[in-house]
């Protein structure tokens, strides 16, 4: 397999394939396949993506939907049926 990759990104896989003491094509494979317990976490932070909730180390705070003084919707109301 081949990709079409820009001078800058090819230099840099490079550089990091060095510091690891690998070729290229080896430190690719590596991260193609990683051992386990290595997730896409690891890519992320590679790329300088830092997930909201790994930064400072709470959970993700989820939005709360207000659906009015109504509340809740009951399941006949959402699907239609009546049991």
């Amino acid at each position: 397999m081949s990709l079409d990759i820009s001078p800058e990104t090819e230099a840099r896989l490079a550089a990091k394939a060095k510091e690891q003491g690998l070729s290229v094509n080896a430190y690719l494979e590596r991260q193609m396949d990683p051992p386990k317990g290595v997730q896409g976490l690891d890519i992320l932070k590679e790329a300088g993506i830092q997930p909201p909730s790994a930064a400072n180390g709470d959970a993700p705070v989820l939005p709360a939907w207000h659906l009015g003084v109504r509340g809740t919707l009951r399941r006949v109301e959402i699907y239609g049926d009546e049991d």
